[in-house]
C-alpha cells in the first residue's frame, strides 16, 4: 500500500512556533530493519514527538534571464545528505533508555538524501536570504541498520520515497509538498497502530543553518553560457508529524501558493 499524499515541510518554524505542541506523537517499529537490536528490547520505540535531524545541503543557482546576479525566476537545484540523529519527546529532549529509543544512533538510524530538488528563486534579499519555489525532485529515506552512516550493508534499503511537486514559505521557513511513491508499511505508526501507508501526513521541521559562504559564489557557466552560483549549508533541527486529511493538504497548498505569489509581486514592485 502507498500513502496518498505526503507533505514534507523541511524548514517551517513559523508553523511550528510553539515546538512540539503541534506534533502528533508516533512510534517506530525498528524490528523491520534493525539487524542487531539491543538485547532485551521489543523493537518498538516509545512515543516520538519530533525527530532530531542533521545534514549537509548544496544549492546550485543558474542566472537564466541574463540579469546581473540571482533574481526571481532563476533556477535552483538542491542536493543533500543527512541522518535522523535522535528521537525527541514532547519537551524536545532526546528520548533516553534502550527500551524507549531502541538504540537509535547505536544499532540503527534513518538516513536521507536528495540530488534533484529543483525549482526557481522566489525571493533574494542580496544578503544570503534566498527562498526557492520547488516544483520537482525526489527525497529518499533509507534504513541504516547498524548506524554506520551508509546504506550498503545487507538488509539496508529505501523505506520511503517522496516525490516533490510544490513548495512555499518564507526565507528560512520552507514548506515542501510531496507525494509518497513508495513506503515500507511496517515501520511508521500513529497510536494505537495506524500504519502510515494509508494516511496523508504533514511533516514540519524547525531548521538551523550554517551557510558557507552566506552569499552564493560564482562557479563555471552552464552549457548555455549562463552564470551559475553555488553555496553549501550545514543544517540541524527537528521534524514533527501530523495527520492531515487530503482536503486539508489541498487547502494548505492553495494558501501557500497564494502567499508565494504575493512574495513575487512584492519583489517585482520593489
Amino acid at each position: 500500500m502507498k500513502l496518498k499524499k505526503f507533505t514534507a515541510p523541511l524548514a517551517a518554524s513559523l508553523m511550528l512556533a510553539s515546538g512540539a505542541a503541534f506534533a502528533e506523537p508516533f512510534y517506530l517499529n525498528v524490528n523491520t530493519f534493525d539487524t542487531s537490536p539491543l538485547g532485551g528490547t521489543d523493537g518498538l520505540t516509545s512515543l516520538i514527538y519530533q525527530l532530531g535531524v542533521n545534514w549537509s545541503a548544496t544549492s546550485t543557482f543558474t542566472d537564466d534571464d541574463g540579469n546581473a546576479g540571482l533574481t526571481v525566476g532563476d533556477s535552483v537545484v538542491d542536493s543533500g545528505f543527512g541522518t535522523v540523529s535522535s528521537y525527541l519527546d514532547q519537551n524536545a529532549n532526546a528520548i533516553a533508555g534502550g527500551e524507549n529509543n531502541e538504540g537509535v544512533g547505536v544499532t540503527h538510524q534513518l538516513v536521507f538524501d536528495y540530488d534533484d530538488l529543483s525549482g526557481t528563486v522566489a525571493f533574494n534579499d542580496g544578503a544570503g536570504g534566498i527562498l526557492a519555489s520547488y516544483t520537482s525532485g525526489t527525497i529518499h529515506i533509507y534504513n541504516d541498520n547498524n548506524a554506520d552512516g551508509d546504506t550498503t550493508d545487507a538488509g539496508e534499503g529505501e523505506v520511503l520515497t517522496l516525490d516533490v511537486f510544490a513548495s512555499t514559505g518564507t526565507v528560512g521557513n520552507v514548506i515542501i509538498y510531496a507525494t509518497v511513491s513508495a513506503v515500507d508499511p511496517n515501520i511508521f505508526f500513529f497510536p494505537p497502530a495506524t500504519d502510515w501507508s494509508t494516511l496523508t501526513v504533514a511533516i514540519v521541521a524547525r531548521i538551523d543553518s550554517n551557510i558557507d559562504p552566506l552569499v552564493p559564489t560564482q562557479i563555471a557557466d552552464d552549457a548555455n553560457g549562463n552564470d551559475r552560483y553555488q553555496r553549501t549549508s550545514t543544517l540541524d533541527g527537528s521534524v514533527s508529524f501530523n495527520r492531515v486529511p487530503e482536503p486539508g493538504v489541498l487547502a494548505l497548498l492553495g494558501i501557500g501558493l497564494i502567499g508565494l505569489g504575493a512574495a513575487r509581486r512584492v519583489k517585482k514592485a520593489a
